[in-house]
């Protein structure tokens, strides 16, 4: 599937071009050095995966909470900018974290919720579960929204 024109002449991307280009975009980034992995990019969800590796977990096994807070804010990050207008950006202000399960091993996986989305701050629920559906992590994390200035 293609980008198509709408009447404006701007073009809108499909679903799995926007979740490539997120994957394309966090190459070189902390996120992409992690490996996650966008799976759904939407105004009102965002989903992403990330494959444990041994660089992934602190000394007695487990994923570090750190690799853990990291997808979480990514995912509720990419949510918060899915929502802002052109010419804006959105930093993230506030992250919380309950750790509640450990993983040793597989691939995790997290989906962000809104919920709140205003005009100058955004509020996103993010949920880490293993491959078996047991939940790893709940985040609530604050967006701020913050117009574009040149460097």
């Amino acid at each position: 599937m293609t980008s198509e024109r709408t009447n404006e002449g701007r073009s809108v991307r499909t679903p799995q071009e926007i979740v490539a280009r997120a994957n394309e975009r966090i190459q070189g980034t902390f996120a992409g050095v992690l490996g996650m992995e966008f799976t759904h990019l939407a105004p009102d969800r965002v989903e992403a995966t990330l494959k444990t590796r041994q660089e992934h977990k602190q000394p007695w096994g487990i994923v570090h909470g750190g690799a853990v807070m990291t997808l979480a804010d990514t995912v509720a990050g990419a949510g918060a900018y899915m929502n802002i207008d052109r010419g804006q950006e959105t930093v993230t202000v506030e992250l919380k974290i309950n750790l509640i399960g450990a993983v040793r091993d597989g691939t995790i996986r997290a989906e962000a919720l809104p919920l709140h989305r205003g005009r100058t701050t955004s509020i996103w629920e993010t949920r880490i579960t293993d491959e078996t559906g047991k939940l790893i992590a709940v985040t609530l994390s604050t967006h701020l929204v913050l117009d574009q200035h040149p460097l």
